[in-house]
């Protein structure tokens, strides 16, 4: 395994206020004399006095503060605070219905509470919490620990009961410094806020911040895509990167230079513009467990997900993806206990098995898909994004999943719903038809088609495939 170590000695904020005081740390809009920013002495000083507010109402090492919210720079406080008092983070989707918040709270078990809306907290786990100053100023006395617990993130469950994975400092650091050794991410750039601090992909973003001591770039959703044209780095998924490149002018030159795609299929014809515009694209593979991302490439015509970056290991055993490292996560929590992930396999020691199975071809590792999600049909052997693959080559195609549904002659039938850009007719559907006749073999081909609904199917920042095959068994 290749490795790169940190070498923080205390709370990386806390560095860079040393290092370089005077630099932005954050900035609430573009950098200008009009916009708020904070230096990281400023950072340092507001996190310190936070932390001592979180002390002065309750909170203590090891307890488990949950927040519900949209990304705000007081949620980055929070963080922050909680985790300089030796308290661990766990975030919400504020999307989520009351029940389901409820739902996750008891798993959780969670001993304080802070939202930035008008719920029934009285009807929720833990006690609330307010954000603010501290009524006697004085530091907070826990020490720099890089193995300590800090976040607890819920998995997107696309498949199941979502699961908190624990995450420390070190796992964390070694994700970002991982993926920064090939992606270059320098203190003088900026990287937008774009993605929820709930979700895994966000709180990378915050991590490569701290590890790089850039600046962190934080603005409503609304202003995101406007912020795009002035920003270096950015998560994003094709369709905010098309917008961007549709609306820039060809010759105006644009701040972005680097960006990390995901979530969809990516057009080579996209990555090509990007280049134009001197945009670099990235997309790889990663997983929560993982801390993000595992392996990276810069994005090109192969659908493969590139190598395997420092600071991680990954096995194949029977196709199926086993990983370890220094970003492995520390277990899952569970009643107040933190339980490893780990399995002995006879390959050298302990690995996770991930269930996405893959294969390395030329040197590049491609992923088939999930274990858990294959179907039999007629005797055969069905991976679905095997199938998903194919209909995103598509025109007009945008996100594609294939579900199972009984079928009396071969057990399990494909089903295919899909999202596209243009009009789902009959028309667009017998020619989808006719492309797969010609293409995949005749158990592979969906036997329906209907569109993806705009009901409630998102886990977290991803399509549920079990609320999907909810919503599917009731057409």
């Amino acid at each position: 395994m290749a490795e790169i170590k940190h070498d923080f000695l205390t709370w990386p904020w806390q560095r860079w206020a040393a290092e370089r005081p005077s630099d932005v740390a954050i900035s609430l809009g573009e950098q200008t004399k009009e916009s708020q920013t904070y230096t990281w002495a400023e950072v340092s000083t507001q996190v310190d006095e936070f932390a001592q507010g979180l002390v002065e109402q309750g909170v203590k090492r090891d307890q488990l503060v949950a927040v519900i919210a949209d990304n705000t720079i007081d949620v980055v406080w929070l963080i922050l605070a909680i985790i300089r008092i030796g308290a661990r983070y766990v975030g919400l989707n504020p999307k989520l219905s009351f029940a389901e918040i409820q739902q996750q709270l008891a798993m959780l078990d969670n001993h304080y509470l802070w939202s930035d809306r008008d719920i029934a907290t009285e009807q929720l786990t833990g006690q609330v919490i307010t954000l603010r100053q501290p009524e006697v100023s004085r530091m907070v006395p826990v020490t720099w620990q890089e193995h300590r617990p800090v976040t607890l993130t819920l998995t997107s469950g696309s498949t199941g009961s979502p699961k908190a994975v624990v995450h420390s400092p070190e796992s964390h650091l070694a994700s970002a410094s991982g993926l920064l050794s090939k992606m270059t991410f320098n203190a003088e750039d900026s990287w937008l806020l774009s993605l929820p601090l709930f979700h895994i992909s966000g709180l990378a973003i915050l991590w490569r911040w701290l590890y790089r001591g850039a600046c962190l770039v934080i603005v409503e959703k609304a202003l995101q895509q406007q912020a795009l044209s002035w920003v270096t780095h950015a998560s994003l998924v094709p369709t905010q990167l098309q917008r961007l490149l549709d609306q820039v002018p060809t010759q105006q030159p644009i701040a972005l230079k680097q960006v990390l795609l995901g979530g969809a299929h990516i057009p080579v014809s996209l990555t090509d513009k990007a280049r134009s515009a001197g945009i670099d694209c990235w997309c790889g593979y990663g997983m929560t467990e993982m801390a993000s991302t595992i392996s990276v490439k810069q994005a090109d015509e192969s659908q493969g997900v590139g190598n395997v970056l420092p600071n991680r290991e990954l096995f194949l055993r029977e196709g199926e993806i086993l990983v370890r490292g220094k970003s492995l996560c520390l277990g899952y929590y569970r009643n107040h206990t933190i339980f490893s992930i780990l399995d002995n396999h006879e390959h050298d020691g302990e690995w996770f098995a991930t269930k996405d199975m893959g294969e390395w071809r030329d040197d590049e590792l491609f992923i088939h898909g999930r274990a858990d999600n294959m179907f039999i049909s007629g005797g055969e052997n069905v991976q679905p994004e095997d199938i998903e693959a194919v209909l995103l080559q598509l025109p007009g195609v945008e996100q594609a999943f294939v579900l199972p549904v009984d079928d009396y002659d071969f057990g399990q039938r494909p089903v295919a719903i899909v999202q596209t850009s243009c009009p789902f007719d009959a028309m667009f559907v017998d020619h989808v038809m006719t492309y797969m006749a010609e293409t995949v073999a005749p158990y592979k081909r969906p036997v329906r088609y209907l569109a993806l609904p705009e009901a409630d199917i998102y886990r977290g920042i991803k399509v549920s495939r079990t609320k999907l095959a909810e919503w599917l068994a009731k057409q």
